[in-house]
């Protein structure tokens, strides 16, 4: 785009400014704080086409009343106001879209101390996104990690292409949060540049230009289904390898295992044998599914033994799988042989009751 185009561009935004001003001063002048320019015409990237974004800073609901969405030369605008609230949840980066608490030249203020606000918003984004990864941004990626997967397994109920492609956009876009998360990172430039910058990232996960492109470019059902697959598959694994070398592993202790191995024994052990005998197929399943999320459990938060009872389910043979949930608890057993612990057993009641109710009180 020449000089010329880009000054009429520029003196066009001007008078949008002017006259936006002009209508707060007038109309609202108690009711907004500050205007800021923001968007591509903020960052230099900006097209003939490009609209104007403008942050305006509500304090109130009467604000709202300045909103305006037109359309002028063949572009349209969209004039919304933002209450103080909601950029101060943008400062706290609990997404990644938090331009418009740092990427702002501010044009009009009300009065000294929203300038001051403001700036003090800007400051702690950039505090937050400067800092090292914490275990509550790790947090915040993974949730959306988990958004991605989530829009993924309404996607694998859908068949008509058009529901597939727009369940995809929901995994592209949970997909980049997590990237810009584990970046520690936000996004500057437009949507047409998103992917631009997270491959300029320091961390990109494998083949990610591929998987990402390709859930794009997919031309069926099928594809579409297996590059999203492929492209979270890609980003779990970078997850992974972020939280092990950022998460302090817990230790298993005796306090934090005590009565876990009796826990496994009262809430599964005979469901599964009685399961067995009785050819209860349903039984034996939900009990060793219940189990198996114990275990995982266990294993994340108290570093135990990583089991993998379900691999040994089979509905024909559940005398197989009664024998392998044995095996599998004694697999767990040895986390209390490591720590001399012994299992708390009884053979009598009377046995139990001095041991619970104390000798003195028998």
């Amino acid at each position: 785009m020449d000089n010329s185009k880009t000054n009429e561009l520029k003196q066009k935004n001007k008078e949008l400014i002017d006259i936006v001003i002009e209508k707060v001063k007038k109309e609202y002048p108690d009711d907004i704080d500050m205007i800021g320019v923001c968007g591509s015409f903020f960052t230099g990237d900006f097209h003939e086409k490009s609209d104007l974004d403008l942050l305006i800073v509500l304090n109130n609901e009467r604000g709202r009343g300045f909103a305006k969405c037109f359309i002028l030369d063949g572009v349209g605008y969209d004039l919304y106001g933002s209450p103080w609230a909601k950029l101060e949840k943008m400062a706290s980066f609990d997404h990644p879209f938090v331009s418009h608490v740092i990427d702002v030249d501010i044009v009009y203020c009300r009065a000294p101390e929203h300038r001051d606000r403001f700036i003090q918003l800007r400051e702690k984004a950039l505090n937050i996104i400067n800092s090292p990864i914490t275990a509550d941004i790790l947090q915040k990626s993974k949730n959306y990690l988990n958004d991605a997967v989530h829009e993924y397994g309404k996607m694998m109920l859908e068949e008509e292409i058009g529901a597939v492609r727009q369940l995809s956009g929901g995994v592209i876009y949970n997909i980049t949060n997590t990237v810009c998360f584990l970046n520690h990172n936000y996004l500057k430039l437009g949507v047409k540049r998103h992917l631009e910058e997270l491959l300029a990232m320091e961390r990109v996960p494998k083949d990610f230009e591929e998987y990402f492109n390709g859930v794009i470019y997919a031309a069926s059902v099928t594809e579409i289904k297996e590059t999203s697959a492929k492209l979270i598959k890609t980003v779990k694994e970078m997850y992974n390898e972020i939280e092990e070398a950022l998460l302090e592993r817990p230790v298993p202790t005796k306090v934090n295992l005590k009565g876990t191995y009796e826990e496994v024994w009262s809430n599964w052990k005979n469901k599964i044998h009685y399961a067995a005998k009785h050819k209860n197929v349903l039984l034996a399943f939900s009990s060793g599914v219940s189990c198996q999320g114990f275990y995982e459990e266990m294993h994340e938060e108290r570093s135990t033994a990583s089991i993998n009872l379900m691999k040994d389910f089979q509905a024909n043979d559940l005398d197989s799988f009664a024998k392998a949930f044995d095996e599998a608890m004694e697999l767990y057993k040895e986390n209390y042989d490591r720590l001399n612990m012994e299992v708390c057993t009884y053979d009598s009641m009377d046995e139990f009751r001095k041991d619970y109710l104390g000798h003195n009180n028998v």
